[in-house]
């Protein structure tokens, strides 16, 4: 088993390791730029010594001239070049010194974090112990659990009888002559009507059964109401009863001295917190120095572009290559001497070019790979797998899946399963769900998820109702008949 902690840390160690390899590779990419560079320079040097042999081709004076001015804005931009990139490497430097002392900080706070947490769970433990054994604590909790059975078995049976008038309600509300009676009051008290529509209505009623539907229609509607404030006042009762115990254990907690530890705690969270984002706010500052070191190391940057671009300027002048034209074409052994470095120089440029793509590709990678364990760290973090009480069950699964991922087999969503897969928690000696903590509620022992509702018309997982009111069948067995319409 590895703990979260040390988990983290195997994260952190191979971030270091990519940060280590885009270094290595920097220093090589401007090694090979510098190289680059001076052979660009000497192309310019046997240009300007080729100029001078074959002045009956060119104006000898005015292509070294032209060459002269290309080299000296080159000096120029190589010496701005150099002072940016001192610049960006003390800002550099600053941020990594940074991001090592961020990490030492955040290892002593995560560290006091973890100690906090364990005087709070050891007080915590002792005082549970104590409650459990205490008659008059466990009455006050039986009372309440009792207070709660009945609130949600009188909430289902309300949602129940809700159900059931919604649908045996039907072929009543749909029977047009049932409901035409039913609106005008027939057989109650104060129905009003005189002569032939008294006498109608009488018959309408004989011959739909009225006399027998209406009682039950009147208890189908009738019902759910009564049953709706039953569940209420249970539930006001178990509420009570909740409260009741919720109040025993603050005060049992409070005479424990617990809420400071619970305070002490959440200010050590804190603290690692605030370091959590000093960390994301400098990791987000290297990765843009790191990406403008990338500039710098590739060649990329502006002045070496301009550098590269002035030498390109001044070598692809259309008499320097006539001038190469003719020397391939004469015998005199001393342009054959300068045409043959003029070549193996372009030859070299072309490898030079070459390697430098391909070393441009890998830091890439590299800092691909940099951001997504940047990101893998803040995932790690803002989901608390490092806490002191959490870890992962198979380290050699945890290893394989960390390689695995730096080395593009596994993406980071697929890492984070993982992790939430070989997840394991060790045991506290606190129990979250003792006492008002075991009613799925926020309690004095934390928070236990969305307490799953007592009120009347919700439904918590309990059986409908058997009982009800039968409003079909035909004209025997105590249903009713409306001529069809039920």
């Amino acid at each position: 088993m590895i703990s979260g902690r040390q988990a983290l840390a195997e994260i952190t160690t191979a971030e270091r390791g990519e940060q280590t390899a885009i270094t290595e590779l920097d220093t090589k990419l401007e090694d090979l730029g510098q190289q680059l560079i001076e052979i660009q320079r000497r192309r310019a040097e046997d240009l300007r010594a080729l100029a001078r042999l074959r002045v009956d081709l060119v104006d000898a004076g005015a292509v070294t001239g032209a060459l002269d001015v290309a080299e000296q804005r080159v000096t120029e931009r190589l010496a701005q070049r150099d002072q940016a990139r001192v610049a960006l490497a003390q800002a550099l430097a600053a941020a990594r010194a940074a991001q090592a002392a961020l990490d030492q900080e955040r290892e002593a706070a995560a560290e006091r974090l973890e100690q906090s947490a364990a005087r709070l769970d050891e007080a915590e433990g002792v005082l549970q112990a104590r409650l459990a054994a205490d008659p008059d604590y466990q009455a006050l909790q039986a009372r309440a659990q009792a207070a709660e059975r009945q609130a949600r078995h009188a909430a289902d049976k309300a949602a129940a009888s809700a159900e059931e008038q919604a649908a045996k309600g039907g072929p009543y509300r749909e029977d047009m002559l049932f409901m035409y009676l039913w609106e005008r009051g027939y057989g109650n008290p104060g129905y009003r009507a005189w002569g032939a529509v008294r006498w109608l209505d009488g018959k309408v009623a004989g011959l739909i059964g009225y006399a027998a539907a209406a009682p039950n229609y009147r208890r189908l509607l009738e019902l759910p109401g009564r049953l709706a404030e039953h569940a209420q006042a249970l539930a006001d009762q178990a509420e009570a009863a909740f409260a009741a115990l919720c109040e025993r254990d603050e005060a049992a907690r409070a005479d424990a001295g617990i809420p400071a530890l619970a305070a002490d705690r959440d200010q050590e969270q804190a603290a690692l917190d605030a370091v959590d984002e000093e960390i994301t706010a400098n990791a987000g500052q290297r990765q843009h120095l790191l990406a403008e070191e990338a500039r710098f190391a590739a060649g990329e940057d502006e002045h070496s572009r301009q550098a590269i671009a002035d030498l390109a300027a001044a070598l692809a002048d259309t008499e320097l290559e006539a001038l190469r034209r003719a020397a391939l074409a004469t015998p005199f052994p001393d342009d054959d001497v300068i045409v043959k470095r003029l070549q193996a120089a372009d030859q070299e440029q072309r490898k030079l070019s070459f390697a430098i793509d391909g070393l441009r590709q890998t830091r890439l990678r590299h800092q691909q790979r940099l951001g997504e364990l940047a990101e893998l760290q803040q995932d790690f973090k803002r989901r608390r797998l490092d806490q002191s009480d959490l870890g992962f069950v198979d380290s050699a699964m945890i290893a394989l899946s960390l390689a695995n991922f730096l080395s593009g087999m596994l993406n980071r969503r697929d890492l984070m399963r993982v992790l939430e897969q070989q997840q394991y928690r060790q045991p506290r000696r606190a129990d979250p769900g003792f006492g008002s903590g075991g009613f799925g509620r926020d309690s004095p022992w934390g928070s236990s998820g969305s307490r799953p509702s007592t009120r009347p018309g919700t439904r918590s997982g309990g059986r409908a109702s058997s009982g009800g009111f039968r409003t079909g069948g035909g004209s025997r067995g105590g249903g009713f008949r409306t001529g069809g319409g039920f």
